[in-house]
């Protein structure tokens, strides 16, 4: 079976889920597999732990929420080969280029149909230069105005460029205020780039503390504001979508109090430093993760609640967020704790 890192395995598995529900959203007359998929990715992204450490007991797998015999078995069949076959199969069956634009509001799948079957349009690229040349006036069941909603969809859903840390403190802390209003939501934070005090910001990564039985209700309040254009995830612990505003990409991520200190370290990265403290923790017998830092054989929680607990736990000194960089400063961090003692 692969060898892969932690929880890499529920994302991959995840996503090819999700883009077989738009496959058979495109199709039509499918809505139970489509629900089935989307619930079983979903279910996916929110677990925490691997899925693979289900592959050997099978009825385990089986007895998952939103999983059963047929799911766990495409599940199986990605861990032993990396891929799902019906997937494969289905992607040849549909403009698999274009089915994105079904989260955007007006790209239907009936709209995509039309789209490739009159006009061979396979994926946006193609539906821009169709637009541009003009090739979607006077098509049936494409009024003029569907036409030029299109052109200023199109327009405004590609990712903007990277704005500047001070107009991305600015843009965050209204989206913190936004959320802290929203019943349920104890806290807000924001992550990434701009509490690493990076002067180009490309998305903007926010720390939410709730309890689990608000989250679900605190996403959709989130999405649902007038300040999301496109809604790229959601779920029932994450959500991200792109603002109006610059186009900016926002990333949010719910999680409990006694979490809150690794979260908060995942969260901010750099990515090079948080798998550097990850392998320490893998050399120490641990398992770090966005919940904690665990014992690798009994699974017992070691830290958690405090970036500084976390970083004490692994031998180390606090750093502050905006030395992550992965260039000497964790060795200076273990030296100088090693030091002081």
């Amino acid at each position: 079976m692969r060898q892969v890192p932690e929880y890499k395995n529920n994302d991959a598995i995840a996503c090819i889920f999700r883009q077989i529900a738009r496959c058979y959203r495109y199709l039509g007359g499918e809505g139970f597999r489509v629900a089935a998929y989307q619930g079983a990715a979903e279910m996916l992204l929110n677990m925490r732990e691997d899925i693979a450490v289900y592959a050997s007991d099978i009825k385990r797998l089986e007895a998952l929420d939103h999983i059963g015999e047929r799911m766990a078995m495409k599940i199986t069949e990605y861990l032993q080969t990396g891929k799902i076959a019906v997937f494969s199969h289905l992607k040849k069956q549909v403009p698999y280029g274009l089915l994105e634009l079904m989260d955007i509001s007006g790209f239907g799948p009936a709209t995509l149909r039309i789209l490739y079957d009159r006009l061979g349009i396979k994926n946006e690229d193609e539906l821009v230069e169709a637009l541009n040349d003009h090739r979607l006036d006077g098509v049936k069941g494409i009024g003029k105005r569907r036409v030029e909603n299109m052109k200023v969809l199109l327009a405004v859903t590609r990712r903007g460029q990277p704005v500047s840390l001070t107009d991305a403190r600015r843009i965050g802390t209204a989206l913190v205020g936004l959320l802290t209003k929203i019943p349920g939501v104890q806290r807000a934070e924001l992550c990434g780039s701009i509490r690493r005090k990076k002067p180009l910001v490309g998305d903007i990564d926010i720390l939410v503390l709730a309890e689990p039985e608000a989250r679900r209700a605190i996403v959709q309040t989130f999405i649902a504001s007038r300040h999301v254009l496109r809604v790229l995830v959601s779920g029932v612990n994450k959500a991200s979508v792109l603002l109006r505003c610059r186009h900016i990409q926002v990333d949010i991520r719910l999680m409990h109090s006694r979490e809150y200190g690794a979260a908060l370290l995942y969260m901010t990265g750099s990515r090079g430093h948080t798998v550097h403290l990850r392998m320490i923790a893998k050399e120490k017998g641990y398992m770090m993760n966005e919940y904690g830092l665990f014992e690798r054989a009994t699974h017992r929680k070691i830290a958690g609640s405090t970036e500084k607990e976390m970083y004490r736990a692994l031998g180390l000194k606090y750093i502050p967020p905006e030395l992550r960089l992965n260039n000497g400063e964790i060795e200076s961090a273990g030296l100088s704790r090693a030091m002081h003692m």
